[in-house]
């Protein structure tokens, strides 16, 4: 959205089409998966990478 091109209310529009996927949290390009383990470790059993610690 930017103000230059008046989008911001024609955008707001969609914004319940955005990330409806149920796979949206899943990695889509073939790195995408290795570098986010690299970032936040191994995803949980959903398949979400929390980074969180675990033990």
């Amino acid at each position: 959205m930017t103000p230059q091109d008046r989008t911001d209310s024609a955008e707001a529009a969609h914004m319940d089409e955005v990330d409806v996927h149920p796979d949206v949290h899943r990695a889509t390009e073939p790195d995408e998966e290795e570098v986010l383990a690299e970032l936040y470790g191994d995803p949980d059993t959903d398949g979400f990478y929390r980074g969180e610690e675990t033990g």
